[in-house]
């Protein structure tokens, strides 16, 4: 069963905009997609549900943290 993810690549952690919608099988799946798809350097990648809660972030230079 596929899960919907939205992802954004934000300037700062409490930055927002708008992400893409993907979807799924793992969270797993969705942080290497995320990784993959990051265009600038210096910035936070964040996958959140589609009710908005934060899933998971990756500052510059760090690992994925898990939000839950």
């Amino acid at each position: 069963m596929k899960t919907a993810y939205i992802i954004k690549e934000v300037q700062n952690i409490n930055s927002e905009r708008e992400g893409t919608q993907i979807e799924t099988s793992s969270l797993s799946q969705a942080k290497r997609i995320a990784s993959k798809n990051q265009r600038f350097h210096g910035t936070v990648m964040r996958i959140e549900a589609i009710n908005g809660s934060w899933l998971a972030y990756k500052e510059d230079g760090k690992r994925w943290v898990d939000c839950q």
